[in-house]
């Protein structure tokens, strides 16, 4: 009973982190193409459902619990451990599923690694643009008493009203 229970929950749990990893491939694609309403939607979606994951989690963990200590293992056993438990008994079902969820949890921290270090490359381009612009703008062109332009930074300056 409490096997069938933990499938189910670790079937659960992948379909979530299946969702997650779409969103986060659609979030790389929105990303490509610099789609700034569309990426603040996936962040919004990618929250919900991060937040769902969260709340599901203990759930799993609950469950790991009874059957480690039905089965007379430590409580501290993990499902990779009650997996090869019944693996070693002949059922290798929940092997499979624990295998399962563990491929598509290293996938999705592959795309989020991936798209975190495009945001870093972006914020930073970004970054180095506005510094530029900034440049720019602080130089004035000045007309002399030479007859030419004079370049002179230009600064601006915040006057208290009580000074």
């Amino acid at each position: 009973m409490e096997l069938k229970k933990l499938i189910e929950e670790i079937n659960v749990q992948t379909e979530l982190l299946n969702d997650l990893l779409k969103l986060l491939e659609r979030e790389t694609a929105e990303m490509g193409d610099i789609n700034i309403t569309a990426m603040n939607l996936s962040n919004q979606s990618k929250e919900e459902l991060i937040d769902k994951i969260a709340e599901h989690s203990p759930h799993i963990q609950r469950v790991i619990l009874q059957l480690a200590a039905r089965e007379g293992l430590p409580m501290t056993a993990s499902l990779g451990m009650l997996a090869e438990h019944f693996a070693k008994r002949g059922n290798r079902e929940l092997l499979k599923k624990q295998q399962q969820i563990q491929r598509t949890a290293e996938r999705v921290q592959q795309v989020a690694g991936l798209n975190r270090e495009i945001a870093e490359r972006f914020a930073a381009s970004v970054t180095s643009s506005l510094n530029l612009i900034t440049r720019l703008i602080n130089q004035s062109n000045v007309y002399g008493a030479s007859g030419g332009y004079q370049q002179r930074p230009a600064s601006a300056v915040m006057v208290n009203r009580e000074a």
